[in-house]
């Protein structure tokens, strides 16, 4: 499972990298749906990294368009990344979730 775990992961990256210079159709459902993929067997002190990669992603891509000429690929690679990193992020809070929830009934 590890794989496929990684293989959606790289799926997302190379998706982000293509949606700033092609128009991909349902880019960010895919990079949604990547990134919650990639997510499944996470940890719970990788998915604190994915919160806040989430955070400065969509916080910061923004400000990479003052890089003359690269910044504005640079930002949409990175406001992409950050699509499917929160997506990861919303399937590591639902299986936390899940487990709270599963760990509160069975004491």
């Amino acid at each position: 499972m590890d794989k496929i775990y990684a293989a959606a992961r790289a799926l997302a990256v190379i998706l982000a990298i293509a949606s700033a210079f092609v128009a991909i159709p349902n880019a960010a459902l895919l990079l949604l749906v990547l990134g919650g993929i990639s997510a499944i067997g996470n940890d719970s002190e990788r998915n604190s990294r994915t919160y806040l990669i989430a955070i400065v992603l969509i916080l910061g891509a923004k400000t990479l368009e003052a890089i003359p000429v690269a910044g504005a690929t640079l930002a949409t690679i990175f406001a992409s990344l950050g699509t499917a990193v929160v997506g990861a992020s919303m399937v590591a809070i639902t299986i936390t979730l899940a487990c709270r929830i599963k760990s509160d009934w069975t004491k």
